[in-house]
C-alpha cells in the first residue's frame, strides 16, 4: 500500500500542491521550501486514530487567513476494500479526503469543523447499504459518513521525525516502527500451529502458545486477587449500578464489571526497552538524542530485516547525527525497506539520492505561488539507469541541490573553475551553485537531461574535440545537439572551448605567455597545471569563463 499522490492546499506555507509520489519518494529541496510540512500534513491526517477539529488551528492555515480552508487528500494504492455490513460487497475506497473548515451558519457558525470523506477514484463520495442486506428486500444505500476507524487502520503509517525520541517508537505509540513489528508477531502467535510442549506429571503434551499464555495470564490473575483487589472490584461494581439507578443488592446481573488480564498485543505494548551501564538497567528512553538515534535506525534496520511489508513511513532528514559511511549504509536500508513499503523522506544529504534512481526525487521549491513539487519528466528506463550507475558518485548527487548548476567534462574545469570565481569574489557555495563533472563528454547530454527535467537552471561546458569520439561526424552530430539545449531564458546555457580548454585560453593569452606559464608549472598533470594558471594574477579571466561567472552570479 502507498500514497500515490497528494494534494494539500491552504496548509502552512503550502497553498496549491498537487504531487505523485513513488514508492520511495526523496523530497529535496532549500531550507523552508515545505518539504517537512508534506510530511506533516501525511502525519497530521493519517497518523492518529482519532483527528477532528482540534487537530488544526489557525496557525497551520496558509498566511493565517481565516477565510482560507486547509484541504488534504491522499490516493491510496490499491484502493482500501470496506464494507459495513459482513454479508454486502466489499466497495473500493481511493481517496481519503480531509478538510478543516467552519461552520458557515447556525450557533456554531465561525467555529472550527472539519470533515472527512471516503471517495472513489473519480473523487465522489462512496455510498455503502444503509442495513444489513436481506432477501427480498430492495437495497438502500447512503453516503458513507467520515472515514471509519477500520479504514484508518488499514493505513499503517510511520513518522520518524528530526525529534528522534525513542519514546514514539516503542510499541506502546500507536503508529511506530516496533508497533508494526509486534502487530505481526502477534497475529503469528494466535495461530494454532504455534505451539509449545509442556511437561506435566512426567507426560507431555502439545498446546498452543497462544492457549498457554491465557492459562498463565488466568493464574497470573487469582495471584493479584488479593481481598484489597476484590473489594475495589466490588466497590467500583457497586457505585455503577447505583449512578444507572439500579440496586446494586438485586440488579447484579444487568452489570458486570471486572478487571481482565492484558491480552497478548498490551502485553506487547507493555515492552520497554533497557540499556546496562555498569551494574544499573536504565530506560533507553533516558538516554542521549545520539544513543535513541542509533537505536532508533536499529529498528529500523530490524523493521527491514524482518520484511514487514505494506506499511507506510515518513522519515525526516535521515541523515541526522550520522557520518557518511553510515548515511550510505543507512541509504541501501531505505532502499530495502521500499520495496515492500513505501518510504518517503526528506534529506540535505547527497548520500541519500542517487544519480541513476532520479525517478524518486520529489523536487521542492517554494516560489511566489508557494511550494511546488516536481519529479522528473524524463523516463527511467533500464538502458539509462545501467549507463548512469556506470557513473555513480555521491558528489554529483549535489546537483539536485543546486540553484545553479555547471556541467563539466572532466577535472580540468572542476578545478579551474572555483579559482576564477574567488578572483571576482563570487563564492560558489553560497549562492548555491555546484558544479558537477561527469566523467567525460558523451555523459554531458544525460545529465544535463536530468538537470533540465527538474527545472534546475544549468549551464554546459564542453570541447569540440573531446577525446570521447574517434567518430568526428558523430562528435560533430552531439555538438549540435548540446548546443540545441540552449534555451531563450537563460535557465539552460552552453559555452564550448574550440577543441579543448587549453587550445582555447593558449588563444586567449597567446602563445608566449602561455609557454611562459607552463615552464612555471613543469610535471604538472593537466587539471593541476590548469588550477595553478587560475591562481595567477597578473593574467586575464578568460572571456567565456567570465560569462559563465557572470550567468551564474544572476
Amino acid at each position: 500500500m502507498r500514497i500515490s499522490n497528494i494534494k494539500i492546499k491552504n496548509f502552512k506555507s503550502i497553498e496549491d500542491l498537487d504531487i505523485s509520489l513513488p514508492q520511495i519518494s526523496a523530497l529535496v529541496g532549500s531550507n523552508n521550501a515545505g518539504k517537512s510540512n508534506i510530511l506533516e500534513a501525511i502525519r497530521r491526517v493519517l497518523g492518529s486514530a482519532w483527528v477532528n477539529a482540534n487537530s488544526f488551528d489557525e496557525n497551520d492555515i496558509s498566511y493565517r487567513d481565516q477565510e482560507r480552508e486547509i484541504e488534504i487528500s491522499c490516493t491510496i494504492d490499491p484502493p482500501i476494500k470496506y464494507k459495513k455490513f459482513k454479508e454486502a460487497k466489499d466497495v473500493e475506497i481511493s481517496i481519503l479526503s480531509f478538510k478543516y473548515t467552519k461552520y458557515k451558519r447556525g450557533e456554531k457558525a465561525g467555529s472550527p469543523r472539519f470533515e472527512q470523506s471516503c471517495l472513489d477514484k473519480n473523487g465522489k463520495v462512496i455510498t455503502v447499504l444503509s442495513n444489513a442486506p436481506r432477501k427480498g428486500v430492495q437495497p438502500k444505500f447512503e453516503p458513507l459518513i467520515g472515514i471509519p476507524s477500520e479504514i484508518k487502520e488499514q493505513v499503517p503509517l510511520i513518522y520518524i521525525g528530526t525529534n528522534r525520541s525513542l519514546q514514539e517508537q516503542l510499541p506502546s505509540a500507536r503508529y511506530s516502527l516496533l508497533r508494526q513489528i509486534f502487530t505481526e508477531i502477534n497475529v503469528n502467535f494466535k495461530d494454532e500451529s504455534n505451539t509449545v510442549t509442556i511437561n506435566s506429571n512426567e507426560t507431555t503434551s502439545e498446546i498452543s502458545r497462544f492457549k498457554r499464555f491465557n492459562q498463565l495470564m488466568e493464574e497470573a490473575m487469582s495471584l493479584l486477587k488479593t481481598d484489597e483487589f476484590v473489594d475495589l472490584e466490588a466497590s467500583i461494581k457497586r457505585n455503577a449500578l447505583l449512578q444507572l439507578g439500579l440496586d446494586p443488592d438485586i440488579d447484579t446481573d444487568k452489570l458486570d464489571l471486572y478487571f481482565t488480564p492484558l491480552d497478548t498485543m498490551n502485553f506487547y505494548k507493555s515492552l520497554d526497552l533497557l540499556v546496562k551501564e555498569g551494574d544499573f538497567l536504565i530506560s533507553a528512553t533516558q538516554m542521549g538524542e545520539g544513543v535513541q538515534n542509533a537505536i532508533v535506525l536499529a529498528i529500523l534496520q530490524a523493521f527491514e530485516e524482518t520484511r514487514k511489508k505494506g506499511a507506510i513511513l515518513l522519515i525526516e532528514e535521515p541523515e541526522m547525527f550520522l557520518h557518511p559511511q553510515m548515511q550510505r549504509s543507512l541509504y541501501k536500508t531505505i532502499r530495502r525497506v521500499g520495496a515492500s513499503n513505501q518510504v518517503i523522506y526528506t534529506t540535505h544529504s547527497p548520500h541519500f539520492l542517487s544519480v541513476p534512481e532520479y525517478s524518486d526525487i520529489v523536487m521542492i521549491k517554494k516560489g511566489s505561488l508557494g511550494t511546488k513539487g516536481f519529479l522528473s519528466t524524463l523516463e527511467n528506463d533500464d538502458k539509462r539507469r545501467q549507463k548512469l550507475i556506470k557513473e555513480l558518485d555521491p558528489e554529483r548527487g549535489e546537483l539536485f541541490f543546486s540553484k545553479k548548476l555547471l556541467l563539466v567534462e572532466g577535472d580540468t574545469e572542476k578545478l579551474m573553475l572555483p579559482v576564477y570565481a574567488s578572483r571576482v569574489d563570487l563564492d560558489l557555495d553560497r549562492v548555491g551553485a555546484t558544479i558537477v563533472e561527469v566523467g567525460g563528454k558523451k555523459n554531458l547530454l544525460e545529465f544535463a537531461k536530468i538537470s533540465i527535467s527538474f527545472n534546475i537552471p544549468v549551464g554546459i561546458l564542453y570541447d569540440t574535440d573531446a577525446s570521447d569520439f574517434s567518430n568526428k561526424q558523430e562528435e560533430e552530430s552531439f555538438n549540435n545537439i548540446l548546443d540545441g539545449l540552449e534555451t531563450s531564458d537563460g535557465t539552460v546555457k552552453v559555452w564550448k572551448f574550440e577543441k579543448n580548454f587549453e587550445n582555447y585560453y593558449r588563444s586567449e593569452i597567446g602563445e608566449d605567455n602561455y609557454q611562459i606559464l607552463c615552464q612555471k608549472f613543469p610535471n604538472t598533470a593537466k587539471p593541476t597545471r590548469a588550477r595553478l594558471i587560475a591562481m595567477e594574477n597578473d593574467y586575464p579571466i578568460p572571456k567565456t569563463i567570465l560569462e559563465v561567472l557572470s550567468w551564474v552570479k544572476s
